[in-house]
């Protein structure tokens, strides 16, 4: 899968190099931090994995709905949203760590090639014991 959007990454640079939004994604790099797939594990284990000890990641969920599947699967077998979050992508399926200078401009050059992307927290230095990556708030009502 990650092969596939490779090369496909690599045909739009090629094919679109005059492109705006191909423009912005190959002055990317540079402010791209990580990429946290997020898998089994769910959306702060994965995220912590990525980035520095220093830093937290807070993610904000009242930035995004929970799939409707993930809802009812959780509603009808009663499962905890701290499970929920722990096992289940919760919706994201994978995470860019981007410096907050090219946010925009990110999520409008994904959004360009027809992924769905939105700014969804933030990463700061980490206090004391804090936790490396946690969620706060709650999900976007449908």
């Amino acid at each position: 899968m990650i092969i596939k959007h490779i090369v496909e990454l690599e045909t739009i640079i090629n094919e679109d190099i005059d492109n705006p939004q191909v423009q912005a994604i190959k002055a990317m790099p540079e402010h791209l931090h990580a990429f946290s797939h997020i898998t089994g594990g769910g959306i702060a284990e994965n995220t912590a994995r990525v980035i520095p000890e220093h830093l937290a990641a807070t993610y904000d969920r009242s930035t995004w709905s929970l799939p409707v599947e993930m809802e009812f699967t959780a509603r009808v077998g009663g499962v905890p949203q701290a499970d929920m979050e722990r096992t289940w992508n919760c919706g994201i399926g994978m995470s860019a760590i981007v410096d907050s200078s090219v946010a925009d401009l990110t999520v409008r050059s994904l959004g360009a090639r027809g992924m769905k992307a939105w700014v969804a927290g933030v990463v700061s230095e980490r206090e004391g014991s804090n936790p490396r990556s946690s969620l706060e708030s709650t999900f976007k009502a449908r």
